[in-house]
């Protein structure tokens, strides 16, 4: 099973540690600085989408926002739990793939998805975030021709493809450019 496949390798990747994504994205800090901060002073209600250790998740909670984090690892969210208890911040947890999530109709004002865009989930997305809400989204992106061998729904973005998956939100930022072999895509979106 695909899931089982990819569950086992973030398990190990989280065993081994990934001090890269134990701090916020520089991205992730601008766009909410930028276009979230303001209309929700006294914090909200938000869903990490594949995320993690919660480096963005922890950093919302202490920010009063009362926050969702889904992860297809285990070891990811029991991590997660144990730095959650020392700082004494309460996060509702998932261990399970974005897919499988129960996406509940205008539950959130803010989704993060970094580095796991499905294009499965987008209608769920589209459906839980709501009106007035913002998905802040950075993904890898194909940026000359994709060789690799990822599921149809997790393969790099395609460029511009962002703009057809995420419709019914009012583009709020979208830079798309190359890193080293490959692209990446930044955008945030608001829903109307």
């Amino acid at each position: 099973m695909k899931s089982d496949k990819q569950r086992s390798h973030w398990d190990l990747k989280y065993e081994q540690g990934l001090p890269s994504l134990e701090k916020p994205d520089p991205f992730y800090l601008s766009a909410f600085a930028r276009f979230v901060a303001d209309r929700f002073p006294s914090g909200g209600v938000a869903l990490d989408l594949a995320g993690g250790i919660g480096r963005h998740a922890l950093w919302l909670a202490r920010r009063d926002w009362q926050v969702t984090v889904v992860d297809i690892s285990e070891v990811a969210i029991h991590k997660l739990n144990q730095k959650a208890q020392q700082l004494d911040l309460a996060l509702d947890l998932f261990a399970l793939d974005a897919a499988e999530y129960q996406f509940e109709p205008a539950r959130f004002d803010l989704i993060v998805v970094f580095y796991h865009f499905d294009r499965g989930i987008c209608p769920g997305i589209l459906s839980t975030l709501k009106p007035g809400g913002f998905l802040i989204c950075k993904s890898s992106l194909t940026w000359g021709s994709y060789e690799g061998a990822a599921p149809d729904n997790n393969r790099p973005l395609a460029r511009n493809e962002i703009l057809l998956m995420v419709p019914g939100l009012e583009v709020m930022h979208h830079q798309e450019r190359p890193v080293h072999n490959r692209g990446v895509v930044e955008y945030v979106g608001k829903k109307w």
